[in-house]
C-alpha cells in the first residue's frame, strides 16, 4: 500500500502522483484492472509486480511470501532473476558502465537489454525491406488512388495521389525501435541508459512515426531476413505498450512493467526445470478435455525422452501452504491430473521459504484402507534458481 506523503528511494509520492495512477488506469473498475486499487489518497497493490514509472517518481512493486523476511533488497535480485530467466535479460554492458547498473531498477534492466539489442542490429546493419506507401506526389509513381486523387488534386493538377512499393529501412520494424528508443529518456533516471538511448536514436535514417498498438506486433511476420528482429521486438512490445504518454509533459508519462506474480513463478520453474530436465521432455499448459467444451491445463508435465509418457505433473503455487499442508481443492486438482494423465506423481511446487517437503498417498474410493499408489508431493523450489 501507498498513500500520498510517503517516500520512496528519496522521493514523496505526491498527489499529482496519484492523479497520474488514477488517469492510467482510466474507467476499469478494480476487478478488471489487476495493478492496483484505488483508495482514499492511495493504492493499494494487487498480486502484480514490476515497476510503475510516472512524473520521476519510480515505483517498484516487489513480491513477497507470506511469513517472509521484508527485505527489499533481496525481494528485488528474486525478482530481477526471475525476470531475467523468463524474458532472457542479462545484459552485456561495457566495463565502465557494470558499476552504474549494479543498483539498477528493475526497469533499467529491461531497458538495458533493450539497447543491446539495438546495438547489435545497427552493428549487422537495419535491414531494408518492400513495403507500400501511398502519398501525394508531383510525380507518377505506381498506382493512381482515383478517389482520394480526385478529392486532393482538383486545383493541383500537376500532382497525382499514388499507392507504390518501395525498398528501404523505412519500414514497421526500424520505426519501432527508433519510437522506443525516443520513449526511453522519458521513462528512466539512470542517465547511462537515457544517454545511449539518444545516442542510438541519432544513428537511425529519417523515419515515420507510429503509434504502436497490439495489431502493429500481431502483425509482424520474421523472415530470415528479420529473424534478428525478434527478441528486440519483444521487448519494445513490453515498454510501447505498457506506455502512457503526455504530449504536454513528458516527464509525466506513464510506463507500467507489470507482471502476474503467479504467472512469472511457473515460466521461472519452467525455465530452470527444462534445463535440468534435459534427457526429459518438459511441456508447460499442455490441455485436456475434462468436461463438454471445458479442459484441464495443469502449468507443467514432464515427460520421458519420448515425449509420449507423462511421468510427472506440477503445479506451481504462489504462496506459502498454511501448516505445511495442502488445501482440499489442490488436492481435488491434483488427483484428477494424476487420473487424466496417469501418472503416479503430482507435486504441487511452492517458492522455498525453509519448509520441509511432505508427501501424501490418496486412498480408494472403494476401500479407503487401499491405498491407490498415486502420491501427491508438497516441494518447495528455491526461488534463486
Amino acid at each position: 500500500m501507498l498513500k500520498v506523503g510517503q517516500t520512496i528511494s528519496g522521493v514523496e509520492f505526491k498527489p499529482n502522483h496519484f492523479k497520474l495512477l488514477e488517469r492510467f488506469r482510466g474507467n476499469y473498475d478494480d476487478e478488471r484492472f489487476n495493478y492496483y486499487s484505488l483508495i482514499h489518497n492511495g493504492v493499494k497493490f494487487k498480486h502484480y509486480v514490476g515497476v510503475l514509472n510516472l512524473g520521476g517518481l519510480q515505483i517498484e512493486v516487489l513480491p513477497k511470501t507470506d511469513n517472509s523476511p521484508d527485505n527489499k533488497t533481496i525481494w528485488k535480485e528474486h525478482l530481477i532473476k526471475m525476470l531475467s530467466k523468463v524474458y532472457k535479460l542479462q545484459a552485456h554492458t561495457p566495463t565502465n558502465a557494470q558499476q552504474q547498473l549494479k543498483n539498477s531498477s528493475v526497469l533499467d534492466v529491461f531497458l538495458q537489454r533493450f539497447l543491446d539489442e539495438v546495438e547489435k542490429l545497427l552493428h549487422i546493419g537495419l535491414i531494408k525491406t518492400y513495403h507500400k506507401e501511398t502519398a501525394n506526389r508531383n510525380s507518377l509513381k505506381g498506382k493512381i488512388i482515383w478517389s482520394k486523387h480526385l478529392a486532393k488534386n482538383i486545383v493541383h493538377q500537376e500532382r497525382f495521389y499514388v499507392s507504390f512499393t518501395t525498398y528501404d529501412r523505412n519500414h514497421i520494424m526500424n520505426r519501432v525501435l527508433y519510437k522506443t528508443l525516443k520513449v526511453i529518456p522519458n521513462v528512466t533516471r539512470n542517465s547511462y541508459i537515457a544517454n545511449k538511448a539518444n545516442t542510438l536514436a541519432f544513428y537511425f535514417p529519417e523515419l515515420m512515426d507510429i503509434t504502436a498498438t497490439d495489431q502493429t506486433f500481431d502483425l509482424m511476420r520474421f523472415d530470415r531476413k528479420s529473424d534478428g528482429y525478434r527478441d528486440a521486438m519483444s521487448l519494445a512490445k513490453l515498454i510501447l505498450l505498457n506506455y502512457v504518454p503526455d504530449n504536454h509533459n513528458p516527464k509525466n508519462s506513464v510506463l507500467a512493467l507489470m507482471f502476474d506474480m503467479n504467472k512469472l513463478w511457473e515460466e521461472y520453474v519452467f525455465v530452470i526445470l527444462k534445463k535440468r530436465f534435459h534427457n526429459h521432455v518438459v511441456r508447460a499448459q499442455v490441455a485436456k478435455r475434462f468436461w463438454e467444451y471445458k479442459a484441464i491445463r495443469p502449468d507443467i508435465v514432464v515427460y520421458d525422452q519420448t515425449g509420449k509418457k507423462p511421468l510427472i505433473v506440477i503445479d506451481t503455487k504462489w504462496k506459502c501452504p498454511t501448516d505445511n499442508k495442502p488445501t482440499d481443492a489442490d488436492l481435488k486438482q491434483m488427483f484428477v491430473y494424476h487420473l487424466y494423465w496417469q501418472v503416479n506423481n503430482t507435486v504441487l511446487l511452492y517458492p522455498d521459504v525453509g519448509r520441509q517437503p511432505y508427501s501424501g498417498d490418496f486412498h480408494s474410493i472403494f476401500n479407503q484402507d487401499r491405498l491407490l499408489g498415486l502420491t501427491c508431493h508438497m516441494m518447495y523450489f528455491p526461488i534463486d534458481g
